[in-house]
């Protein structure tokens, strides 16, 4: 080798004194450093700090200090043999360690880089980048593995924040269990947010207030929240308060053993769950944790929930507004809080069947369809269907919002309890009768088939002399009616009755003479069809008026 250790490369004005007599390894890296060239200290990762792969950390900040337009620092393969610490430092260029071993956690804490930081392949006990910025992208990608956690509170990324098959995790060592794995808190990138591919962390991801100028991806990527002594998991990734100008996709195989929680986010695309598996350990429920959170955010696009890897129970979505909701047959499991949870529509793909959408309502936490009834729901999925023109649907959806309301015992509540049942029978005959003014035309046909019924049975009775000239001596005597009566129609004498105010003289010429027999009966059903026919009117009126009360109160 050319270079000895007390001559630094020709040219090289840095002070280097401090740091004399250099190893093998340092030798080389000052060689590669003065051509800007990648220090290829060794192929793979070093097992130990031998002396042919080993530098000293405050060798490598004190030459990342002073790289400039055309010198960077690269390096391959090497060991780096304590602390890198660039802490507050202006650095001009960026910094590429591939497969490197750093033995202390690097230091960037307020630190400014003029290019991209990247750890591809390394393997790190922790990194410390909070209020750094990084004008490139910040990197801990390709297999990277951080034993304990990486702080990169308040930093700014100005290229991608790249964790694409990054590991964080301590393996076996009890003394590496670490709560919080990754805390991203209040950072900015300009980029994509990469935690993709194999992405693993047995510890929490938190990135709450995070903003992202393009998508957060987590494909694929496996969490798991950290367990305490007392056996109860925490959150496995927490983006509570984020701001997405893309997309958010945990999808394609997303694993997370722990909550995921969502709150108050703003995404502007998507977020696709696609395939995601929620509470992959299935230890959420028996402590009543909340396996997915969505409270209060607001996604603009598509909330795509569907091919889940098992049923998402345990879920919160109050008060969210999400553009379409995209789920499946087997998306839900229960206790599901969906009051205040609003969509434009349903995607096209997600089962739109009435059934299916009630029963989706009815796996709600049982207060919440019980004695703490909430109508919301109910009411969204209605307007929902009227959107996209399926009115059927939202009838079915309109009558068993009635049903359970009922069932709830909100009918009548205000009343004492010994006149309650009065309301309620009212109720249940109205929503027999006419779907609770959603389907009248059971009214109109209910009315048409007494109008017949009752017109061929006065047909018969008029035959029979039940029916005869009213004002007629006749009448007293059960004969027939005089030539000079106008004709006897039953289907107009029955109309009078089933409809009492239409007037079509049958009333006025025609009258049923006192009697047993056919006189008789023919009262009888004379007097059961006008009162039928008040009450088919009173409950026609009472579906006019159903609607126009749902509006002015909607």
């Amino acid at each position: 080798m050319s270079t000895t250790p007390t001559d630094p490369p020709a040219g090289d004005r840095l002070d280097l004194s401090a740091f004399l007599p250099l190893r093998p390894a340092e030798q080389v890296l000052l060689s590669a450093f003065a051509e800007d060239e990648i220090a290829r200290i060794g192929l793979r990762r070093p097992l130990s700090p031998l002396p042919s792969v080993s530098v000293r950390g405050a060798l490598v900040a004190h030459l990342a200090r002073h790289g400039g337009v055309v010198r960077r620092l690269q390096i391959v393969g090497a060991w780096i043999e304590g602390a890198v610490d660039l802490r507050d430092a202006s650095v001009p260029e960026g910094l590429w360690f591939f497969r490197c071993v750093f033995d202390a956690a690097p230091r960037f804490d307020g630190a400014r880089i003029g290019g991209s930081l990247s750890f591809p392949g390394c393997l790190l006990p922790a990194l410390r980048a909070e209020d750094c910025t990084v004008t490139g992208d910040l990197a801990l990608n390709a297999g990277c593995t951080v034993r304990l956690d990486v702080r990169l509170a308040r930093a700014t990324v100005g290229g991608d924040l790249n964790l694409d098959r990054a590991r964080l995790s301590g393996g076996d060592r009890a003394d590496m269990q670490v709560p919080r794995r990754l805390v991203a808190d209040g950072a900015r990138v300009a980029g994509d947010a990469l935690l993709t591919d194999g992405f693993e962390s047995d510890g929490d991801v938190r990135l709450v207030g995070v903003r992202v100028v393009g998508d957060v991806r987590a494909s694929a990527a496996r969490l798991s929240g950290h367990v305490n002594g007392d056996g109860q998991r925490s959150d496995a990734l927490n983006l509570d308060l984020a701001r997405v100008a893309g997309s958010v996709a945990l999808d394609r195989g997303f694993s997370a053993a722990g909550g995921v929680r969502l709150k108050r986010a703003q995404i502007e695309g998507d977020l696709d769950c696609s395939q995601a598996a929620f509470d992959a350990f299935g230890d959420m429920g028996w402590r009543g944790a909340v396996a997915f959170a969505l409270d209060r955010a607001r996604i603009g696009g598509t909330l795509v929930l569907a091919r889940l890897r098992q049923p998402l129970s345990k879920a919160t979505l109050a008060d969210t507004r999400v553009g379409a909701l995209h789920d499946d047959d087997a998306t839900w499991g229960d206790a599901l809080v969906l009051d205040g949870f609003a969509y434009r529509q349903l995607a096209a793909a997600a089962p739109q069947s009435s059934g299916f959408r009630i029963g989706w309502l009815e796996r709600q936490p049982p207060a919440h369809v019980g004695r703490d009834f909430r109508p919301q729901p109910w009411q969204q999925l209605i307007g929902a269907f009227q959107r996209m023109g399926l009115a059927g649907q939202a009838r079915d959806v309109a009558v068993a919002s009635e049903d359970q309301l009922r069932r709830a015992g909100r009918i009548g509540a205000h009343l004492s309890p010994r006149w309650r049942w009065l309301p309620r029978l009212m109720h249940r005959a109205f929503g027999l009768a006419a779907g609770y003014g959603h389907r009248p035309w059971r009214v109109l046909w209910s009315m048409v088939a007494l109008w017949l019924a009752c017109a061929g049975f006065f047909g018969i009775a008029a035959d029979s002399g039940a029916i005869v000239p009213a004002q007629s001596p006749a009448a007293e005597a059960g004969h027939a009616p005089p030539s000079m009566s106008p004709a006897f129609d039953p289907l107009a004498f029955s109309l009078e009755r089933v409809l009492p105010f239409v007037d079509l003289q049958q009333r006025r010429w025609w009258a049923v003479p006192a009697g047993i027999g056919w006189p008789l009966a023919t009262r009888i059903v004379a007097s059961l069809e006008t009162a039928l026919g008040w009450l088919g009117c009173l409950l026609a009126l009472a579906c006019v008026v159903a609607p126009l009360r749902r509006n002015r109160l909607s």
